[in-house]
C-alpha cells in the first residue's frame, strides 16, 4: 500500500506582510517569489464527490510562472498552442487560477513554507515535509501543524485546510484535513 503524503493548506486571516515579517523573525528567508497562472483542462465535467487530489489528477494543468526577481520571456504563444491542442483532443477548461506564490526556507529545513495569495480564494499557507512521509496521515498532519506553529502560526489541530479546486468547483469554501488527498 502506498503511503499517503499530507500537505496542509491553511487559510490565513491577516495580511501577507504580517506573515512575511513573522517568518523572517523566525529565521526564514523568502527564497522564491512568482505570480502563477494555472489553467486546468479536463474531459470530465463532473467532479461531484471527488477529493482535491482526484480533481487535480482528472485535469491537465498548464502553468505559466513569472518569477518576480527575473526577467521574464513571454510564454503566451506556447500556452495558446497547448490550449488549442487540448481543445482539439476534447478537453474543456475547468479552472483558471492566478496566485502570488512566496516560498520561505531556512538552513536545516527539508521543505519550504509557501504563502499563496490566490485570486477569489484568499491567503493560505501550504506546507508538507518529506521527513514525515513515513508517518501515518494523522501523525503527519499533527507534526506539520506543530512545525508551522513553531514559526509563529497559531493553528489548532482541529483547524481544517481549504481545498482550492473543490472550492472553485462548488462555489463555496470546501475544507479537508489534507490538501493532497
Amino acid at each position: 500500500m502506498e503511503k499517503e503524503i499530507v500537505e496542509v493548506g491553511m487559510p490565513l486571516q491577516k495580511h501577507l506582510i504580517y506573515y512575511h515579517d513573522m517568518l523572517q523573525k523566525h529565521g526564514l528567508k523568502m527564497v522564491f517569489a512568482c505570480i502563477t497562472h494555472d489553467l486546468y483542462y479536463t474531459k470530465n465535467a463532473n467532479f461531484d464527490g471527488l477529493t482535491e487530489n482526484q480533481i487535480k489528477n482528472a485535469c491537465v494543468r498548464l502553468r505559466v510562472c513569472n518569477e518576480l526577481n527575473k526577467k521574464v520571456i513571454s510564454s503566451n504563444e506556447k500556452l495558446l498552442k497547448q490550449e488549442r491542442e487540448l481543445i482539439k483532443q476534447g478537453y474543456k477548461k475547468a479552472f483558471d487560477t492566478i496566485k502570488l506564490d512566496l516560498h520561505y526556507h531556512k538552513d536545516g529545513m527539508t521543505s519550504r513554507i509557501q504563502l499563496q495569495d490566490i485570486k477569489d480564494i484568499g491567503l493560505l499557507v501550504y506546507y508538507d515535509n518529506k521527513e514525515y512521509y513515513n508517518q501515518p496521515a494523522k501523525k503527519q498532519r499533527q507534526l506539520l501543524i506543530e512545525e508551522l506553529n513553531s514559526y509563529g502560526f497559531k493553528f489548532k489541530q482541529t483547524d481544517m485546510g481549504l481545498d482550492k479546486l473543490r472550492t472553485f468547483y462548488y462555489g463555496k469554501k470546501m475544507y479537508s484535513e489534507n490538501q493532497n488527498r
